[in-house]
């Protein structure tokens, strides 16, 4: 059912990201209250683990104040939502994965079309290939057997 919730959050919020530059703050919100919902009636991580997933989110949300919005306001409050999902180390690795995607992408477009280093691209679609990715890697067992 989780799976199911984040695939529908990111792929709703690619799709605004990539057309519009933008993330709906009504969406953020309805799948933050779902992920509350699930946390109580389906204790999978720890309280700690939950607040540091949405702490990671926080963290992003600061430096993209302190970089004037290199990375999104919106992105870093869709950090935080799904960190109420995936708790601290999944979501670690769901921004991490999404960055390395995301630099690679970059670095293409920049070598094949001669764009600036500083040209935006919405990172949404990043975290929503990222995280099919990791739920297709943890069907199939995991990296180590």
């Amino acid at each position: 059912m989780e799976a199911l919730g984040l695939v529908c959050l990111y792929g709703i919020t690619a799709f605004d990201d990539y057309r519009t530059k933008h993330i709906k703050l009504m969406e953020l919100i309805i799948f933050a209250v779902i992920g509350i919902c699930f946390d109580i009636a389906y204790t999978k991580y720890a309280l700690a683990s939950i607040l540091g997933g949405v702490g990671v989110g926080v963290a992003m949300y600061i430096f993209s104040i302190i970089s004037k919005e290199k990375i999104g306001k919106g992105d870093a409050l869709l950090v935080m939502v799904t960190g109420l999902y995936l708790g601290f180390m999944n979501t670690v690795v769901l921004v991490w994965l999404s960055s390395v995607l995301a630099a690679l992408v970059g670095l293409v477009l920049i070598r094949k079309y001669d764009n600036k280093a500083d040209k935006e691209m919405p990172f949404v679609p990043f975290i929503l290939l990222a995280y099919l990715i990791m739920f297709t890697v943890n069907s199939l067992g995991g990296c180590i057997g």
